[in-house]
């Protein structure tokens, strides 16, 4: 029986734990940006400068505004001393089922070093793209990388290092990394001393790593001192590249290049959307993008950066965002065996002491599982429930609320619900047994990391070592719940962000992991039966409160989308929507009830159901395809045209199956019966068919935004709608199709 003092002593340190944990969250943040600094030295306000000539309006590849933000950054970076050039490239690169081609004009800005030789020539790359997607001015994505990339290289010119530093914006990455695959194919990666790509996918928060290539420990190193905020972890790296996500440095890296990879993701209701301009960017991001930046070419720029030497893999992470704890990951492989032996040890001479039964830490450490999976089920159950609700959420980017911090609060509380009741079970054991069960669940996911997903074994190698006294005195068990609160809570946060609250029970499982070995403390505490209710009814007002004031106004919009598509073959004409239902402004035109249809095979882009009503005819102009010349022989020769018209920013071109032996672009072949062209410019395309075969050309163009004829007969959105983000589904646009038969 604990007596009062013990009891007082428990909620002290529980009141700790806690305190760590909400350290830990509070210290997940950018920093403060700077006005001014040193001449040497990153300032936001500086930065921001560039950012407004930047981000000013949408500029994909391929559009006037494309152009023009060439155009500044390489009189920009002429003007601060670097060496410029631009180098334009035809490049077709198989995406996803189709070709893309497009001719991707990439700025590459060398600062020349006062002693290339320390590492044979090899240069150190930065690397961003100046690309936007067609639906947002991209201020975060990427604008705040290449104004920060703009502002170190004026900070670089006043101090060089030693090595070349590559500045190099790429055009195309959201068409699918086109200039970063222009750029090694033009130029390889031999020269190329260690890349860094820097990114966003919302509109705030820290910057942190989450990429790294082979031979990472010693860039790892220098990330660690380069910025006041080193945020970055093995784990993230582990999941990343389990994903099919990418960015310009899957490019690299694919090619054999080492680097580092660095995105801030919050607020990702603004990314690829018209709110991702200058006035909602996160001046902390930016400074802390740059800082970073600034501080990694210090660190790196005097080094030798040829990997002969090498240093092998590390395990890294971050502690309140201000250190980061790095070592090898073969130091990790020993400490971990080293860990779980100790830990081996200890239980079976607790056993033979008397203190452990085995069936008491086998059930213990069922129940310890049992809590994680049943916390997660709940959450995963309770936002099916929300979702059904409220399908209005079905219009989000990852229908992720805009007041997320309720449902969140709600999910963390959930879990302490379990976790609280998972206590209540327990207490028919010892002190000593619940520690030992909880700690043999941890050794067995040590072991199970550090075999399949080294980086991530950081999560359970440093709470499973600090709680090795615990197995001998139960008075320690406070060790490994204290540093699991220094640890998790930014990692299970950043988990929630990247997977959006659809996925919010990966985070909760997450955190029940580290919860779990609050379990020797909680079963101290007095009816606990009476605070997991309690605090079930809590999670249920947090996550109801959020439900109820979920909704739209102007400034939490909701995002949807229009597009009027015309079929020159056909002569039909609809408004189409992949919305999840009408709303006050796309029922306009669509109504209350549209037909529900699926277009994928006549028009590849829009490649989910859509909603469809008829629409009047406005005439739009259509692509042209024109013969060039056709060869008659073993096999038919058809050489055409495409061209696109001056509205549309993406021409598709489907080809026909029958007869059809082989397409190419130039001198590249296309591997897939559909191609994606990016640009103003007409391409010419040559087909090998079966002798007598008839060649069927579809080209349908893509126009960003509705046209002024379509935008009348639908007239304005109201305040609290605003255009789709692109990614997201099909966004405002006409799509305009027609067929040709060569």
């Amino acid at each position: 029986m604990i007596d009062g003092l013990g009891r007082v002593w428990v909620a002290v340190v529980l009141a700790v734990i806690a305190a760590v944990g909400v350290l830990a969250v509070l210290a997940f943040r950018p920093p403060e940006p700077l006005a001014d600094a040193p001449a040497g030295e990153f300032a936001a306000a500086r930065a921001e400068q560039h950012l407004r000539s930047v981000a000013q309006r949408p500029h994909p590849i391929g559009s006037a505004d494309n152009e023009r933000v060439r155009g500044y950054v390489a009189d920009t970076a002429r003007t601060l001393g670097a060496d410029v050039a631009v180098e334009s490239d035809d490049v077709v690169v198989p995406w996803r089922g189709v070709v893309r081609v497009a001719t991707a004009h990439n700025v590459v800005a060398r600062v020349r070093g006062t002693d290339p030789s320390v590492s044979g020539g090899k240069a150190l790359l930065l690397v961003a793209h100046y690309d936007s997607v067609p639906t947002g001015p991209g201020a975060a994505d990427d604008g705040a990388a290449v104004a920060a990339m703009l502002e170190a290289m004026r900070a670089l010119t006043t101090s060089p290092v030693r090595n070349d530093v590559v500045f190099l914006f790429t055009d195309g990455e959201e068409a699918g990394t086109l200039g970063a695959e222009a750029f090694v194919r033009r130029n390889g990666v031999d020269e190329v001393g260690a890349v860094l790509n820097w990114e966003a996918r919302g509109s705030g928060g820290p910057v942190w790593m989450f990429q790294t290539g082979a031979d990472n420990e010693p860039l790892v190193s220098a990330f660690g001192g380069a910025s006041s905020r080193p945020i970055a972890n093995s784990f993230a790296y582990e999941v990343y590249r389990r994903m099919p996500n990418y960015s310009d440095f899957t490019v690299f890296h694919s090619a054999g290049a080492r680097g580092l990879d660095s995105a801030f993701i919050e607020h990702v209701d603004d990314y690829h959307s018209p709110r991702d301009d200058v006035e909602r960017l996160d001046r902390g991001s930016l400074q802390h993008h740059g800082e970073t930046m600034v501080g990694l070419v210090r660190a790196l720029g005097d080094r030798d950066l040829r990997a002969g030497g090498g240093g092998g893999d590390a395990v890294y992470f971050d502690l309140f965002s201000r250190v980061l704890v790095h070592y090898p990951t073969w130091l990790a492989v020993v400490l971990a065996a080293v860990t779980v032996v100790a830990t081996a040890v200890l239980l079976v001479v607790g056993v033979r002491r008397g203190r452990l039964r085995w069936r008491a830490v086998g059930a213990v450490a069922g129940v310890a599982v049992g809590a994680a999976v049943v916390a997660g089920a709940l959450s995963f159950a309770v936002w099916l429930l929300v979702a059904a609700v409220r399908p209005g959420l079905g219009f989000l980017a990852l229908s992720e609320p805009y007041e997320r911090g309720w449902f969140v609060a709600g999910f963390v509380v959930l879990g302490l619900a379990v976790l609280v009741a998972a206590a209540r079970l327990v207490r028919r054991w010892t002190s000593a047994e619940v520690t030992a069960g909880v700690l043999v669940v941890t050794a067995v996911l040590l072991v199970a990391t550090t075999v399949a997903m080294p980086g991530a074994g950081f999560l359970f190698q440093w709470t499973l070592l600090l709680g090795l006294p615990a197995l001998w005195t139960t008075r320690l068990a406070f060790l490994p719940p204290l540093v699991a609160a220094a640890i998790y809570p930014p990692l299970v946060g950043t988990v929630m962000v990247a997977l959006g609250m659809p996925l919010s029970a990966v985070g909760v499982v997450f955190a029940m992991l580290a919860g779990i070995l609050l379990l020797p403390l909680l079963m101290t505490s007095p009816r606990p039966g009476l605070v997991a209710s309690a605090a079930a009814l809590v999670a249920v007002a947090l996550i109801a409160t959020g439900a109820v004031r979920f909704g739209f106004a102007p400034d939490e919009p909701r995002p949807d989308s229009l597009i009027y598509l015309q079929d020159t073959d056909t002569g039909r004409t609809s408004w189409v929507s992949a919305d999840p239902a009408p709303d006050a402004w796309t029922s306009r035109v669509l109504g209350d009830d549209p037909e529900r249809v699926t277009l994928t095979g006549t028009y590849p882009l829009l490649n989910e159901p859509l909603m469809r009503a008829d629409a009047p005819q406005l005439g739009l102009p259509a692509p042209a395809a024109t013969v060039l010349g056709t060869t008659e022989a073993s096999a038919r020769t058809v050489t055409f045209r495409v061209t696109p018209t001056a509205g549309a920013w993406r021409t598709q071109v489907t080809l026909s199956d029958r007869g059809r032996r082989a397409c190419r672009f130039g001198d590249a072949d296309l591997p897939a019966p559909t191609l994606e062209l990016y640009g103003p410019a007409a391409r010419d395309i040559t087909c090998d068919l079966d002798p007598g075969t008839t060649l069927e050309v579809g080209v349908i163009d893509h126009w960003a935004g509705l046209p002024a004829e379509a935008a009348s007969l639908v007239g304005p959105r109201p305040p609290d709608a605003v255009p789709v983000q692109s990614g997201n589904r099909p966004y405002d646009a006409a799509v305009v199709r027609a067929v040709y038969r060569f």
